[in-house]
């Protein structure tokens, strides 16, 4: 158990010496999500002014946008971890050391999307309260009632990052596929399916469905059902079993090819 907490530390020291070490692009990143979401909101904005939309329906849909933009956020930095993170170790030639230490690559993999997604998170709900306060758009703020759905459901992104991380191992650039799967997860956070059982088997949708709630409707952790619950942390026990599954396929087939110590 150790071995594991000392993982964590390294791996949270680890991100935060990069985003200090390189500021430029740490800043570059919360400037570009930022300008995005805002030519996103406005765009929006006009859309609906244009077709005549009332203003509480407009001042509704934009609420979801806002809480929809701020968990595509998170998912997008939680499962693009994983594969960026395979990506760069092979680039720097670590990814070998890596694999020949005491713990499992699935295992120190997920520390450091773990230790990632803490920061990032905080940086996400930073650039919520500036885009809150940009948009005059106030919406209710119950930290523990949106962190706790996101922690739960969050591995079921975490899942789908290691597939990619996996397919890196092997085909070694895959960041065409990346910036495309983005876009897709956008679909989570939007669509609703009417199939019940469609939604729930959507990856983070439970989990995004009790967030949505505790920022647009004032939801606490008391109002949702174990059967709410059990749904979100089957989810994720899914979407993680699964990608871990693949992922170490996907080292036993590197290690077999010797793919690993080569970018």
């Amino acid at each position: 158990m150790t071995k594991y907490f000392y993982l964590f530390k390294v791996s949270m020291e680890k991100t935060l010496k990069e985003l200090s070490r390189y500021k430029f692009n740490t800043i570059s990143d919360i400037i570009i999500f930022y300008v995005l979401f805002m030519a996103m909101f406005l765009g929006v904005k006009s859309f609906g002014i244009n077709f005549g939309i009332s203003p509480i329906d407009m001042g509704s849909s934009l609420e979801g946008f806002i809480v929809g933009y701020f968990l595509w956020t998170i998912m997008l930095m939680a499962y693009s971890g994983a594969a960026y993170g395979i990506i760069h170790d092979a680039n720097r030639g670590t990814l070998e050391q890596l694999n020949m230490s005491g713990i499992k690559l699935s295992t120190i993999v997920t520390a450091r999307s773990l230790s990632d997604l803490l920061v990032n998170l905080i940086i996400s709900i930073v650039l919520l309260f500036i885009i809150m306060v940009t948009t005059n758009y106030q919406l209710e703020i119950k930290i523990f009632s949106i962190l706790f759905p996101i922690f739960i459901g969050i591995f079921s992104i975490l899942g789908i990052g290691l597939i990619f991380g996996g397919l890196a191992l092997i085909f070694k650039k895959i960041q065409s596929l990346l910036n495309i799967v983005q876009y897709f997860l956008i679909a989570l956070v939007m669509v609703s399916p009417e199939n019940k059982i469609i939604y729930n088997l959507l990856p983070f949708r439970p989990a995004a469905d009790k967030v949505m709630l505790s920022m647009r409707k004032g939801y606490s952790l008391v109002d949702f059902s174990i059967y709410d619950y059990g749904i979100m942390v089957g989810n994720s026990i899914l979407y993680f079993s699964i990608g871990l599954l693949v992922f170490n396929k996907c080292v036993k087939l590197a290690k077999r090819k010797g793919l690993l110590g080569q970018y």
